[in-house]
């Protein structure tokens, strides 16, 4: 596998701090949503263990796109791609121990123009996952869900995982959440019906690391201006008030999940010092890394943009710190991961 300094460096941070091996040694796995930010961090991170500690992990790795391997596997890693939807096909008769299923659609544009297409991934991908580790006898499946099921909460306070919020139905972005409250739904009454040994992460908004420079969320917007020196121009009034997740910390929560999660129950993931506005954000990034960089508005009808409306929200981490997980990079240190890797590459792969 090729990684470049800079990764191999956060790596080998997080690595110093969680003892994954002895549980993946000799494990097959399949990972959905491969080529995504969190499937790009587990099968990184995956890989690494079989350079480092000689762990023997076999990873099938599900796509859209099987034909484009990224840029950073070699041959000789021990990574079969296929294509989504194939999985059963590709995998009958070889045992699975673990699957992570993470794949979904993510962008804002495509929620809006393919409602209908986003909520039949979500809710048919995660069936047929389920139905794969039903004949898989042994096999933990974890379902990589949002903070999105929540809807839209104005709160202060952190939410904790027993929390039912509403989602407007009728809303075309909707798609989304309700496709992901759905595939929860499968996961547990799998776990009662059928006796799948089915975990649930939510995991707040990841940054950092992996995700594409053109990545269409706000976050990175911000990201693109320090390094192209321009203005940052929001379509809302940037009182939404979230918190972020650095990769890593989400690959080491889904890996805490995976091995220590109770069968049929769900976990935040969320680094509550990171909760902020997207406004207060902005500012605070812009003045410690590019003073010259401005915020202008230019807002629009929610309806259209796929923004989410006004909320507050924090979730609550005590139920995934109690299993002995934690997050470590603070929203600076995953700014300076990104600018690094941004501005001055992040060394050569």
């Amino acid at each position: 596998m090729k990684i470049t300094l800079l990764e191999r460096r956060e790596f080998t941070d997080y690595l110093k701090q969680y003892d994954f091996f002895k549980h993946f040694k000799n494990k097959t796995f399949l990972i959905t949503g491969a080529n995504g930010m969190t499937g790009t961090g587990i099968i990184k991170w995956l890989l690494l263990e079989n350079e480092l500690h000689d762990a023997n992990i076999k990873i099938y790795a599900s796509t859209r796109k099987p034909e484009e391997l990224p840029e950073y596997i070699e041959d000789g890693d021990s990574i079969t791609y296929c294509m989504f939807g194939t999985e059963a096909d590709v995998l009958r008769g070889i045992p699975v121990d673990y699957i992570i299923h993470g794949a979904a659609p993510t962008a804002r544009s495509f929620f809006i123009s393919h409602p209908v297409e986003t909520l039949r991934v979500i809710v048919d991908g995660t069936e047929r996952l389920l139905e794969l580790a039903c004949s898989n006898k042994g096999c933990r499946f974890l379902y990589l869900s949002s903070m999105d099921v929540y809807g839209t909460v104005n709160s202060e306070y952190p939410v904790e995982e027993e929390y039912t919020g509403a989602i407007d139905s009728l809303s075309i972005r909707s798609g989304y959440p309700l496709g992901k409250k759905a595939g929860e739904f499968l996961c547990r009454a799998y776990c009662e019906e059928y006796g799948v040994n089915a975990v649930i992460i939510r995991p707040a908004s990841i940054q950092g690391l992996f995700q594409p420079y053109q990545e269409e969320r706000v976050f990175n917007e911000i990201l693109r201006c320090i390094v192209e020196k321009k203005d940052l121009i929001l379509k809302s009034d940037g009182t939404v008030k979230k918190c972020f997740l650095y990769s890593l910390d989400a690959v080491t929560a889904v890996f805490t999940v995976l091995l220590k999660g109770t069968c049929g129950e769900v976990y935040n993931a969320t680094n509550p010092e990171t909760f902020m506005s997207l406004k207060e954000l902005a500012e605070h990034i812009f003045h410690k890394y590019s003073p010259e960089c401005k915020i202008r508005f230019d807002i629009q009808d929610v309806k259209t943009t796929g923004y989410l409306p006004v909320f507050s929200f924090v979730q609550d981490n005590q139920k995934l710190e109690s299993i002995g997980w934690k997050p470590f990079k603070s929203l600076d240190e995953i700014y300076e991961v990104d600018i690094e890797r941004f501005l001055n590459k992040g060394g050569a792969l």
